[in-house]
């Protein structure tokens, strides 16, 4: 459900808003100043602001600039309240990021379609921010994938000779440490692919210096 939050000084006219919305299946909750506004958002998610530029004490305009140091227009859109004569207001709160506004008094078929706008903007954002933030993360592991794998199926291949032709525990304890990344990276590997990344391939020496050993113990 949609969440609003109404900022008005005029109680009946705030009231009646919020009653008006209520009944199109808005979850709403009114404040009275821009003081209680702010104390209000502290503690609350809202999905979208109705506020009213004209107010006594903190007005609108400061309200909107004050919201926008933390939240920008997509977080929490802002939908400015406002006299069809305060022109200059308007192009004020324009400026400082406000996302539309309405006019006085207010037509709740107007404010609806301009608070949905508002909201399925935020949400389809929101999803873009997602689907780019993993696809550059897939991408990342990708390349990471790649660049973890080939020195250490090197590393392995070497080691793997080296214990063929001198077994040592120092040996054993670096293969072990290796076998320990492969086993990090496969788990990274599969991770990749329920992101729907391409598989990659392992070194086939991975795994060669406990077929060694394995072979030597029989």
């Amino acid at each position: 459900m949609t969440k609003i939050l109404i900022v008005d000084d005029d109680l009946m006219n705030g009231k009646q808003i919020k009653l008006r919305l209520e009944k199109r299946d808005y979850e709403c909750d009114y404040v009275s100043s821009g003081e209680d506004c702010l104390e209000t958002l502290k503690s609350n998610e809202y999905d979208c602001l109705l506020l009213d530029i004209m107010m006594p004490g903190i007005s609108g305009l400061d309200v909107l600039k004050e919201v926008r140091k933390t939240k920008n227009n997509y977080e929490l859109p802002i939908i400015m309240v406002t006299a069809k004569d305060e022109a200059e207001d308007i192009v004020a709160a324009l400026k400082l990021e406000a996302n539309d506004y309405i006019t006085k008094p207010v037509n709740i078929e107007i404010a609806t379609a301009r608070i949905n706008t508002q909201v399925n903007l935020k949400n389809l954002i929101k999803t873009s921010l997602r689907a780019k933030k993993a696809q550059t993360i897939t991408t990342m592991i990708t390349t990471l994938h790649h660049e973890i794998n080939n020195p250490l199926a090197i590393a392995i291949g070497n080691l793997t000779i080296l214990g063929a032709k001198n077994p040592n525990e120092r040996i054993d304890k670096a293969m072990n440490a290796l076998n320990r990344i492969t086993d990090i990276v496969k788990k990274v590997e599969e991770l990749s692919q329920d992101e729907g990344m391409e598989e990659v391939a392992y070194s086939d020496t991975i795994n060669m210096y406990d077929i060694h050993n394995k072979k030597q113990k029989d």
